[in-house]
């Protein structure tokens, strides 16, 4: 290992090392009662016996017998992750915990020789820094870095006056998968966050920097993750560090830093050449002085609140101004000078909005570029591809135009290139099959054109190809593909066509991939019989093809799969009772959707996170075993045919369910009181089932939930009270239920919520004014009820409803990679409608079939953003008002069956968007207003039928040429846009890919960065151990 190599380095240099007689009594009786304070899971100290110490692992002896030399460093430590949840989950493959587990002995600190001390990774449970090492005055190493230490640094290390290498981090850089998430805009886009977030390992603190005055030989001071939020609160917090004048390295992250660079109190460190700030509240620009620090050549200042630009550093060799969104950074201008050193540049989630100059080339060393989420414009120059030493390029989520350049094979060295979600046109150049050092490509949400090269397949290193949300087309046959090194294959609404030919022939051993996503691939038949030897498959979504046949049993089984997206073909059967993914840093998940599955739900479910078996044909009731399986996140099992009570085993004290889908079945009873265990489920959908009774007391407990529905049962009672309880909620159906009463005024206080829908209840008296508070409410449906009362006359509150849509989203959620949808049913246009995706511009306001009275506000007007608005059947009296034509974005207006009276206000014949319009049956007079649209909408008179002093109508009075010219022809009246389930599951299919695409990449950088950091690591310690005391 990297590590061991450090440990080698050290004790040839130290070459007396190497001449063991043995370790003086008092220093082994020493290290035994450190050892005995510890438990020790992996036996790492099992040669710790017998009297010889300068033997044990992990300890070296001078010539004396004196220890110089105690390295524990847990070399092993559990790799961790932030999945898609935000859950710290490992991704390691340790079997045991190799960390040291208890607390540090004081006689530790009587070995008056040692030099090098490291006990990093491991776990000292919270214990406090022993004040005890200040004995340590000969040390040159100490590396006490994540290690659980609680502790306020003061004193403690201000003796150590020889050290030249301290780290004592407490927070480490780990990949967080939920920092790219997809956001629920029309289409859906990728936002990619940092990638890397730290993590904690520990809490120290220091409330000022002056412990640090004495170690002025210290060339390399780590801490990371040490909260210096009360020292930086001094304007000069950081002038102790001045005065380390050998200082080298000086890495800061994490550490709550506010305030401005204090490049000015480190200008005398003439031997600087690595500053590390990033994850901090830096809030000033970049200072111009910093050029005077001629040794630098590492800058790192990722994840503040920097403004300005980046001054002009010609010594720099890496610079990271990452996240840091109110920088500006002129591509342009920045080029225009040499950057002869740069090897290393991200400035992504910055502001760029230009273009890439072509003089970036003249950065001859440049290696790593990244500059995702810049805004940058323009399209790429044919100039970048003389970067002969550019192994990683990525310019993902960009508004980046035009073609790939054609010279792609100049760029000898790439190794990973990332162009995910720009505007990219054109065909996939051929010349990128000249780039024989390619692994990772990444082209996907583009709208490139033409076929995918055939030969991009034979790139010798190539194990990542990404395309989907493209515009390519095409065939390409899965027996190609076999031919292929590709670990990770992303196809899915490319326009590709994946063939399933030569299905007899025999399995390529080769072909192992990890990643196979084909959603909308036009792929028919069977699933290919050698899939079964796929054993390092992880993710595999076949969805929305044409596939068919029974689901082979060894496929649930596979021994890797932690993904399986089935959803939208045509299998058809049984599948078995088993089924069993392989856990992973994803969430297992498990798709057959929308498919013509039949037989009962499966009972056994083992590693799956979740399961989507909706609108198939299985039959009889819930198995118990499925509420109690481990880990399970998300159940939907809306759309089928299942009977019986909601089992009593869901919600179990430890679940951590976020989605439970039971919709759409004939369920049957009552919500069970367990359900109440659920504290951390989002979303509830137990609407149109046979359900009964009342919403359980117990329900308020879910404090997190943000979508309830419990329309088309058999509920009964008063408005629920425990909804009052869920702060969160953004979307309430409880239409078409028994419930009665008055609607409650805490309604009001449901400050997120989106959709209202209490329609075909018995609710009675008055619609609370609280209600029209909510600035987030996109639609209100009361209709069918016994309200009464006048509608409430202060609208101003409904903010959403005054809005008209620059921006369509698309409300639903997103949780352990699979989205979940809203639902609605609405009136419009005269008709009932079913949306099965519910957007922002699905807005309106539905109090039709009540006792309301009073007249229609004159505000109303104020709600120009609805499309929709129903008042009819009621006993509403008065005129219309004038202001309903400021109502610029209604496309259906229905007023009939009222007490309305005096004329139609000329003020609706400019609403160009009406399409449906239905006065009938009041006490309107007058003439109809002319305008050529309003002309045409029911030229038969149906809208005014109903209103015998309107003139011009076909049972109104005959005023000879008041109205406008009545025919019997009707005209089409518009139909309603058609929501198409499809475009919004497909889309959302290849999210699982479009995520795993993008840290798969950061994997390998990964690995790749980590051998760089040990080599790092390495030279470090020559320098300090071959320094002159």
């Amino acid at each position: 290992m990297k590590l061991m190599k450090v440990f080698i380095i050290f004790a040839t240099l130290f070459f007396y090392f190497s001449i063991v007689y043995s370790c003086l009594v008092g220093e082994g009786e020493a290290l035994m009662s450190f050892k005995s304070l510890l438990t020790d899971p992996s036996n790492r100290l099992s040669s710790w016996k017998g009297e010889n110490c300068c033997n044990w692992k992990g300890i070296k002896c001078s010539s004396e017998g004196r220890v110089v030399v105690v390295n524990l460093r847990n070399v092993n430590p559990d790799e961790v992750i932030i999945n898609s949840n935000k859950e710290v989950v490992s991704s390691s493959n340790n079997i045991s915990d190799f960390s040291l587990k208890g607390t540090i002995s004081p006689l530790l600190f009587t070995l008056d020789d040692l030099q090098y001390l490291d006990l990093s990774f491991n776990n000292f449970m919270y214990s406090k820094l022993p004040v005890e090492i200040s004995n340590l005055t000969k040390l040159t190493y100490l590396n006490l870095s994540n290690a659980m230490f609680q502790d306020s640094i003061t004193t403690q290390f201000s003796n150590l006056t020889s050290l030249r290498y301290l780290d004592l981090s407490c927070a480490n850089l780990v990949l967080d998968m939920s920092s790219v998430t997809i956001s629920l805009t029309l289409p859906p886009k990728l936002d990619f966050g940092s990638l890397l977030s730290f993590i904690s390992y520990g809490y120290l603190s220091s409330p000022n920097l002056r412990w640090l005055e004495g170690l002025r030989r210290l060339r390399y001071l780590v801490l990371t993750g040490v909260d210096l939020s009360k020292a930086s609160e001094s304007f000069h917090w950081a002038k102790p560090i001045s005065s380390l004048s050998n200082l080298m390295s000086l890495e800061l992250s994490s550490c709550n830093i506010s305030g401005r660079i204090p490049i000015e109190q480190l200008l005398n460190l003439t031997s600087l050449s690595t500053v590390d700030m990033r994850s901090n509240v830096l809030t000033s620009t970049i200072p111009d002085m910093i050029s005077n620090l001629t040794s630098l050549s590492v800058v790192n200042f990722r994840g503040n609140d920097l403004n300005g630009h980046i001054p002009y550093l010609p010594q720099l060799e890496r610079l990271s101004v990452s996240s840091n969104p109110a920088m500006t950074i002129d591509l342009v201008s920045m080029f225009s000078v040499p950057w002869p050193k740069l090897t290393f540049l991200d400035i992504s989630f910055t502001w760029v909005g230009g273009p890439i100059p072509p003089s970036l080339s003249n950065s001859t060393l440049l290696s790593y570029f990244r500059a995702d989420g810049c805004s940058i414009q323009g399209s790429m120059p044919s100039s970048i591809t003389k970067l002969q030493k550019l192994s990683i390029l990525m310019l993902n989520n960009n508004d980046i135009t035009g073609q790939l350049p054609v010279s792609m094979s100049s760029l000898v060295s790439l190794q990973y290139l990332s162009l995910i979600q720009n505007s990219l046109q054109g065909y996939i150049p051929n010349s990128i099959c000249q780039v024989p050092s390619l692994e990772y490509l990444n082209l996907q949400w583009n709208d490139l054109t033409g076929g995918l090269p055939s030969c991009i397949l034979q790139l010798p290193k190539l194990s990542g190809l990404y395309v989907q949300m493209n515009n390519l087309n095409g065939n390409m046959p899965l027996s190609l593909l076999q031919k292929s090194r590709l670990d990770q294959i992303s196809f899915g609404v490319s326009g590709l066509s994946v063939e399933l030919d030569d299905q007899d022939q025999s399995f390529v051993q080769t072909f192992q991939p990890t990643v196979l996503e084909f959603t909308s691939c036009n792929m028919r038949g069977e699933i290919p019989k050698f899939f079964s030897n796929l054993t390092n498959l992880e993710i595999l979504i076949l969805a929305n093809n044409s596939l068919s046949g029974a689901i082979p049993y060894w496929l649930l089984n596979l021994p890797s799969l932690s993904v399986l997206d089935l959803s939208m073909n045509n299998f058809k059967g049984v599948i078995p009772p088993m089924i069993q993914m392989k856990s992973s840093s994803f969430p297992t998940l498990v798709n057959l959707a929308r498919n013509k599955l039949e037989g009962p739900i499966p009972t056994q479910l083992e590693n799956v996170n979740v399961i989507d078996l909706s609108f198939n044909n299985f039959v009889g009731s819930i198995p118990t075993q499925i509420g109690e399986v481990h880990g399970i996140r998300s159940i939907s099992l809306s759309g089928n045919k299942i009977h019986g009570p909601i089992p009593e085993s869901f919600c179990q004290a430890t679940n951590v369910f976020q989605v439970l889908d039971l919709s759409n079945n004939s369920l049957s009873g009552t919500i069970r009181r367990n359900l109440g265990n659920c504290k951390s489920l989002i979303y509830l959908d137990l609407g149109k089932n046979k359900l009964s009774g009342s919403v359980p007391k117990e329900l308020e407990r879910v404090t997190s939930l943000r979508y309830l529905d419990l329309n088309g049962n058999e509920f009964e009672g008063s408005f629920p009270t425990v909804i009052e309880k869920f702060q969160d909620l953004e979307i309430l159906n409880l239409a078409g239920n028994r419930f009665e009463g008055r609607i409650p005024k805490f309604i009001g206080e449901l400050h997120r919520l989106r959709i209202l829908m209490l329609a075909s209840n018995s609710f009675n008296e008055s619609i609370p004014e609280e209600l029209m508070k909510l600035e987030n409410l996109q639609y209100i449906g009361l209709s069918r009820n016994n309200l009464s009362g006048p509608i409430p006359k202060n609208l101003d509150g409904l903010k959403m409803m005054m809005k008209t849509q620059n921006q369509t989203t698309i409300l639903g959620y997103v949780y352990s990679l699979k989205f979940t949808g809203a639902q609605l049913e609405i009136v419009t246009k005269g008709q009932t409608h079913f949306l099965v995706s519910v957007y922002s511009y699905n807005t309106g306001f539905d109090v039709s079939s009540n006792a309301l009275t009073g007249k229609i506000p004159e505000k109303i007007g104020l709600l120009s953003g609805i499309p929709f608005l129903n008042l009819s059947h009621n006993n509403l009296t008065g005129v219309i008002p004038t202001t309903i034509g400021e109502m610029i974005s209604l496309e259906s207006l229905d007023l009939s069956y009222n007490q309305l009276t005096g004329e139609i206000p000329v003020t609706l014949a400019p609403l160009d968007f009406l399409a449906y319009l239905n006065l009938s049956y009041n006490n309107l007079s007058g003439r109809i207003p002319r305008n050529p649209h309003f002309d045409t909408l029911y030229q038969d008179g149906a809208a005014y039928i109903g209103n015998k002093y309107l003139c011009g109508t076909p049972d109104g009075m005959n005023c000879s040429n008041n109205g406008p010219s009545i025919i019997t022809e009707t005209t089409e009246n518009g139909s309603h846009d058609q929501e198409n389930v499809l475009f919004v599951l497909v889309i959302f299919s290849g999210f699982v890919t479009g995520v795993a695409g993008v840290f798969l990449l950061l994997h390998l950088i990964d690995e790749n960065w980590r051998n760089r950091y040990w080599s790092a690591v390495d030279r470090i310690v020559l320098k300090i151990v071959t320094c002159k005391l």
